[in-house]
């Protein structure tokens, strides 16, 4: 059940159609040879009790005659074949409807995957990640995935459509065996019963929508309800005497959910009686006109006996349940799913680019007159700003919070295109090369860098899934990050899973996640990325711990393409080059002791920063500036 990243499937692409119908295209994408068995079964379920009716017609009808000419005669072999029938259409009966839902539920988990995997297909398919920042496209995402909706899922509407469309086509073969009677009988009766149960289930699903309408209160009123029953209040609860409070103020959110759902369900609460009333009445207006033509000769017993099945069959139509409200709900996620395939493969979501990327860049990367909003914000985060990043070279990007040292990264990688202005590779224009392709260029750390619930390898190796490089390519990027020791020592070596919820698993502290994730970005390198970005990781830490997880770094990565970013500027200094932003553009660029001697924004902010940080850290400034000042390191 793979599926490729942005493959749109045509025969169910148009949200217009019904979610019905849409769920019903989308089952034999995820199992044609499931579908079609469901199909059969489902048949199968309907035709039982039409023909359970005539066998026991013809079982009733051939009791006179086997009671006058004994069980040797042509009515006692009817009758026997007969009673043969029964029993088996009664067993069948009894295994069909519960075999047809366990089939539809083995459709339905495959529907939910294959789905499951079309969303992600979808979210993952565009180079870039404007579509997952833009409200619209997280809203289908949402709703694509059932969350809203609560517990019920395609697979349960599955369940739900076998259920109905069987119930539904017993109802009509039933309907044509009583038409054998009086058509116009089956016709009335049928149409009764299916526009009874319609009504009925449209006020049912307003009942369930009303319910839910009112979500808020109700968890208003259960959050009251877990601080008395959970043990995380349970001591300020009793110390401040708030027990009463909150048991009143749990009382009186219910009572207001309540209130707005119990006016809510008045709205045509006369209707479930009023249906059941008619639907009782011409059943029974059938079985009269049955009694009546038995009783003037008109029909046999035997007959009489398959009509009045028949005419119970019928009613089979009228299916008001929990199948009804899992279609409704169940299906509600497909149409959504659709909406977003289409929505993500829009040209705005789109990065263009064919040229490969392999070997870049030689000489370096531009930003000329490179400026970008975000969608849907006014302000620009850069305006018209020009930055040189030389291959081969540590650059350091700082600047104050906010001023887009991120975006600049978001950028750099084509996690974005710029809105106007260009950003070229060895004088190659950036937006003209593969987006996919260039970004497996670049290996990068950021701020809340993933720590996959995974094993030590996974963790690692991910840096390069496509690569085999074996354990030893592995303990070589964890011993370059210094993480060899760290790795060692867990209970499984690299076998163990990175999560205390796994069994045998465990958790690291900040910064040991810190050198693994270091080791991800270099097993990249060593697979052919050409470019490290380092984007505030050590944010957490303290300025010292920093700074010695900085200087590792760049003696690590010496040669090639190194960009870091930092909001610290006493972190940074061993850096070649470096930049200050701010107002969405370069405001001072230089080494540390060129940009110390300037006295500009960079040398004022690192003073302050170290005299903030107290004389320990300003001391170690202060020799790295000498020395600085004496090598222009």
């Amino acid at each position: 059940m793979r599926l490729a990243a942005g493959r749109r499937e045509a025969p169910w692409s148009r949200r217009s159609a019904p979610p019905l119908l849409l769920t019903l295209r989308l089952l034999p994408a995820a199992s044609r040879r499931l579908s079609a068995a469901l199909a059969v079964v489902v048949l199968l379920t309907a035709v039982l009790p039409a023909a359970f009716a005539l066998a026991s017609g013809a079982l009733v009808g051939s009791i006179g005659g086997t009671v006058d000419a004994g069980w040797g005669s042509p009515a006692g072999h009817r009758l026997a074949r007969a009673i043969a029938a029964v029993v088996a259409l009664f067993v069948l009966q009894q295994v069909s409807g519960p075999g047809m839902r366990a089939m539809a539920d083995a459709l339905g988990r495959r529907a939910e995957g294959y789905l499951r995997l079309r969303v992600m297909a979808a979210t993952l398919g565009p180079a870039g990640v404007a579509h997952l920042e833009d409200p619209a496209v997280a809203d289908l995402v949402t709703e694509a995935q059932s969350v809203g909706t609560g517990d019920t899922t395609v697979k349960d509407a599955t369940v739900g459509i076998a259920a109905v469309a069987g119930n539904n086509l017993a109802a009509l073969l039933s309907a044509v065996v009583l038409a054998s009677y009086r058509w116009w009988l089956a016709v009335a009766l049928f149409a009764v019963c299916a526009a009874t149960t319609r009504v009925l289930a449209g006020q049912f699903l307003r009942t369930i929508a009303a319910l839910r309408g009112h979500a808020r209160r109700f968890r208003r009123s259960s959050y009251f309800r877990d601080l008395a029953l959970g043990p995380a209040a349970a001591k300020e609860l009793r110390l401040f005497g708030l027990a009463p409070e909150f048991g009143q103020r749990f009382a009186d959110q219910w009572r207001l959910a309540m209130q707005a759902f119990w006016r809510d369900r008045r709205r045509g609460q006369w209707l479930p009686p009023v249906g059941v009333l008619l639907l009782a009445g011409s059943q029974g207006v059938a079985y009269a006109l049955l009694a009546r033509s038995a009783a003037r000769g008109e029909i046999s017993l035997g007959e009489l006996t398959t009509f009045a099945g028949a005419t119970a069959g019928v009613a089979a139509v009228f299916s008001l349940g929990w199948d009804t409200v899992n279609i409704s709900y169940g299906c509600a996620p497909v149409p959504a799913a659709i909406e977003l395939e289409r929505t993500v493969a829009e040209a705005r979501f789109q990065l263009g680019g064919t040229l490969p990327a392999d070997g870049l860049p030689t000489t370096g990367i531009d930003f000329a007159g490179v400026s970008f909003r975000y969608p849907g914000r006014s302000d620009p985060v850069f305006d018209r700003l020009d930055l040189h990043i030389p291959a081969g070279r540590s650059l350091a990007i700082v600047g104050p919070n906010g001023a887009g040292k991120t975006t600049l990264v978001k950028l750099l990688t084509r996690l974005y295109d710029p809105t106007s202005g260009r950003i070229s590779v060895d004088g190659i224009d950036l937006a003209s090369i593969d987006a996919s392709a260039w970004q497996r260029r670049v290996a990068a750390i950021f701020q809340d860098f993933t720590r996959y619930r995974m094993s030590a390898v996974d963790n690692v190796g991910l840096g390069a899934a496509d690569r085999d490089g074996g354990r030893e390519a592995l303990a070589a990027a964890a011993e370059r990050a210094g993480a060899t020791d760290i790795i060692e020592a867990l209970p499984a070596g690299w076998d163990t899973i990175l999560s205390p919820r796994a069994a045998g698993g465990v958790d690291l502290s900040g910064g040991e996640w810190q050198r693994v994730a270091l080791a991800r970005a270099l097993y990249a390198v060593e697979a052919g990325a050409s470019i490290l970005i380092l984007d505030e990781p050590t944010a957490a830490l303290d300025v010292r711990a920093e700074a010695e997880f900085y200087d590792r770094f760049l003696e690590l990565t010496s040669g090639l393409t190194t960009i870091v970013i930092s909001h610290r500027f006493s972190t940074v200094r061993r850096a070649d080059r470096i930049v200050v932003i701010e107002e969405g553009r370069v405001s001072e660029a230089g080494d540390h002791a060129s940009l110390l001697a300037a006295g500009g924004r960079y040398a004022r902010m690192f003073r302050l920063q170290a005299t903030h940080f107290g004389a320990g850290h300003l001391d170690l400034g202060a020799g790295q500036e000498r020395e600085g000042g004496g090598g222009g390191g």
